[in-house]
């Protein structure tokens, strides 16, 4: 009710105003009836603001002044333009965490390559097959005392192997054969004479060595080994009589015996699977003595596919 009074009584005084303000003529009877509603309202308001506490509605005294207030003098101004106290600057509000990521910590190391235990397995079982090329070896019996050179000959074995990351211990299982030959052997009698000949091995060797990974699937390795063998070599002698060659009458010197053997090794292996590997290498097989032939060294060039398990 309040609300509807002061609204009532705003458009009342709007209309009172506006016809005062347009006409100097005297009071007409549409004038008294927006007096008498003003008058009412004024009443309404007194009688609410007794009801609720308030105070009633005031009207304008239209004999106000609307003037312009005058301006502060310039001592007042100058005044006011003087530094205040000191005032502590009002806290700014705290900004609202924002949600950050989770913290993750990396390793320096950002990738571990794997070993080959891990990349190949725990054991492999190999088949090789090689070339043999063998150095001098001496030959001394009887009258007859001098080299035979090694010739072209071929090898053929197997080796087993248990890995431990990246070292490996090894069984192998070998056969070697070659030929020897010397055109213009040596004797103390002064014979001319000439010696061909062969040499076979059945060794067995145990060894181990150490794998260095290159990339995922391809690796070099190197190892070391010693065993022994059954070393078997023999001399076809030939003595030129009456402008022949005619054999030794002494007859084909043939000789056998367990010797010692040793090797070294070193290659490149190439993983085409999870589960097969093929390899190349090169080794260096040493044997002992066999009575009347001195110790010899062998160059083995090797080929081999092997599985992994």
């Amino acid at each position: 009710m309040l609300r509807v009074a002061i609204i009532l009584f705003s458009f009342c005084s709007f209309l009172t105003l506006t016809v005062l303000a347009t006409s100097d003529a005297p009071v007409s009877e549409l004038q008294r009836r927006f007096l008498r509603m003003e008058q009412r309202a004024l009443e309404l308001s007194q009688r609410l603001s007794e009801m609720s506490g308030t105070e009633p509605i005031q009207l304008i005294d239209r004999n106000q002044s609307f003037d312009p207030v005058q301006l502060e003098s310039d001592a007042q101004q100058s005044y006011d333009q003087l530094p205040g106290p000191l005032v502590d600057p009002l806290p700014t509000p705290e900004e609202k965490l924002i949600k950050e990521a989770p913290t993750v910590y990396r390793s320096e190391i950002s990738q571990v390559a794997p070993t080959t235990q891990q990349r190949k397995g725990d054991y492999y079982l190999m088949p090789l097959v090689g070339l043999a090329i063998s150095t001098k070896t001496s030959f001394a019996e009887d009258d007859l005392d001098d080299e035979l050179d090694g010739e072209w000959g071929n090898s053929i074995g197997v080796s087993a192997g248990k890995r431990w990351d990246n070292w490996v211990a090894y069984l192998r299982v070998a056969y070697q054969y070659l030929k020897h030959e010397n055109g213009s052997f040596k004797s103390i009698t002064g014979r001319k004479v000439r010696v061909e000949g062969y040499e076979e091995s059945f060794s067995l060797t145990v060894g181990g060595g150490y794998t260095i990974p290159l990339t995922t699937r391809l690796s070099t390795y190197g190892g070391i080994g010693g065993g022994i063998a059954w070393r078997r070599n023999s001399a076809d002698v030939e003595v030129f009589i009456a402008s022949n060659w005619e054999p030794d009458p002494s007859g084909e010197q043939s000789q056998s015996s367990l010797v010692f053997t040793y090797d070294f090794s070193m290659g490149l292996e190439y993983l085409f699977s999870n589960n097969y590997m093929a390899r190349a290498g090169y080794r260096l097989l040493g044997l002992t003595s066999n009575e009347s032939f001195d110790g010899s060294f062998q160059h083995l060039i090797e080929l081999g596919v092997g599985a992994n398990f």
